[in-house]
């Protein structure tokens, strides 16, 4: 009777958050303008002290998670494509790692990938590294198919926080006792974040979830690995997340300086590297605002890879940018999931052919977030629409150097591309009527 009550009551909390979703997404939110990067920016060398300042606070509201970053270094870059060639470059660094590791994931779930990360985390616990897990809690399925696997890596001493973003939940670590309480800012707000920071040195940001959907041939997504000063600031977003989920945090020197080594400086060849992070309610916004200014400001090229791109605002300026002479390149996945966002964009295609965009489709899920314009990169988890530009959580990096560009570029949309077809106009009436009413509620997709 009580399993059923609680069923019960999920049930009603779910149609009630999903109501409140839809209400969020069809108002677009201000924005507190965020880039180009704005004066006192946190820099790489403040980045310690930060994180020192949010571990001693009792709790971290989600304007302090907000944070502006100003641009650092990478002194590495190294963008993989696909989970055979990602993974096991992550796993090697876990099982090589010695004081810490930050694992942030939208999407962490039973399978084959998972029990390689599993068994690795554990092992690293053992040795004793300091080892923290964030995830998302509906992408995780925290509390449904990966019930099971989330209480065994609690059992092994694995602290865990998650993103509570559509029912209620305990407040702090799993498998803590902590009372159950729903954030109500987080309502609607996924967190879509990716990312894993290795005794402070290396750092992967990218789309991929540890599923083993990104290890075979359904999806097709990209991480990049880090070195440099760079992953001081990551690690600071990290604090700041898990603080505000309610992970506890030691505010000592031994802690800190676990997390954080010592910067060193970087030299001749190393990257301008910009970290952006999309906190939803806040109004900051700094990748889309980003992505609009690449757009505005090509002038040879724009690249991108994404599986979702059906936000109209960003359609218009690559339609203006294709007309002013920027070689427009887009590839999108053949076989989309869900489907809305690609429809939405499908209404679009005769404009963009016609100012002379270029479209081809992978022909399996390519679920990258990659984009290259003139001799700027960006790399990360947000897609072109709606609920990534403005409602989720999201993490891209910036990376503004020809060669960096250059090496995305040939590296990764390249690839892609050399694997997909150009697409096509429909001409049926019934996928035509379907592809306008999914533009028409675009801002909800």
């Amino acid at each position: 009777m009580v399993m059923k009550r609680l069923a019960k009551m999920g049930a009603v909390a779910a149609v009630a958050g999903a109501g409140v979703v839809v209400a969020k997404r069809a108002v677009p939110p201000a924005r507190i303008p965020a880039y180009p990067v704005p004066d006192g920016a946190v820099t790489a060398a403040a980045s310690a002290d930060l994180a020192a300042e949010l571990a001693a606070l009792d709790a971290v509201a989600k304007r302090e998670v907000a944070i502006a970053f100003a641009t650092s270094a990478a002194t590495s870059v190294d963008p993989l494509l696909h989970g055979t060639e990602y993974f096991p470059r992550m796993l090697d660094d876990i099982r090589a790692a010695r004081t810490s590791i930050s694992l942030l994931m939208y999407g962490y779930k039973p399978g084959d990938v998972a029990d390689a990360f599993s068994a690795a985390l554990k092992d690293a616990l053992a040795r004793g590294c300091a080892v923290r897990l964030a995830v998302d809690a509906i992408g995780s399925e925290v509390r449904f198919g990966s019930r099971e696997m989330f209480a065994d890596l609690v059992a092994a001493g694995i602290p865990i926080v998650m993103n509570k973003g559509m029912m209620p939940d305990v407040t702090g670590t799993l498998g803590s006792g902590a009372p159950v309480r729903w954030p109500m800012e987080d309502m609607g707000h996924f967190d879509h974040r990716k990312m894993l920071i290795v005794d402070g040195g290396v750092a992967y940001v990218g789309g991929t979830g540890i599923e083993d959907h990104f290890n075979d041939e359904r999806f097709y997504d990209v991480m990049v690995r880090m070195e440099g000063p760079v992953v001081a600031q990551l690690q600071a977003l990290f604090v700041a997340g898990w603080r505000h989920q309610g992970g506890s945090l030691d505010a000592d020197d031994v802690t800190i300086a676990a997390l954080f080594p010592p910067i060193a400086e970087a030299g001749d060849g190393s990257v301008p590297t910009t970290v952006l992070v999309n906190v939803p309610g806040t109004g900051h916004y700094p990748i889309s605002e980003a992505i609009e200014s690449l757009m505005e400001r090509a002038v040879r090229r724009i690249d991108i890879v994404n599986p979702y791109v059906s936000d109209r605002r960003l359609v218009d300026r690559l339609i203006d940018a294709a007309s002013r002479g920027v070689r427009v390149r887009i590839v999108i996945p053949g076989k989309p999931t869900p489907p809305y966002p690609a429809a939405a964009f499908r209404h679009n295609y005769p404009r963009l052919l016609e100012a002379g965009v270029t479209i081809v489709a992978h022909p399996d899920m390519a679920h990258a977030k990659v984009m290259v314009a003139d001799d700027s990169a960006l790399v990360g988890g947000c897609n072109f629409d709606g609920l990534s530009l403005y409602q989720n959580w999201e993490l891209d990096v910036l990376f503004d150097d020809a060669a960096v560009a250059q090496l995305v570029s040939e590296r990764i949309v390249d690839r892609f591309a050399a694997a997909a077809t150009p697409v096509e106009v429909t001409t049926d009436p019934k996928t035509k009527l379907w592809d306008a009413a999914m533009d028409r509620i675009s801002p909800l997709l």
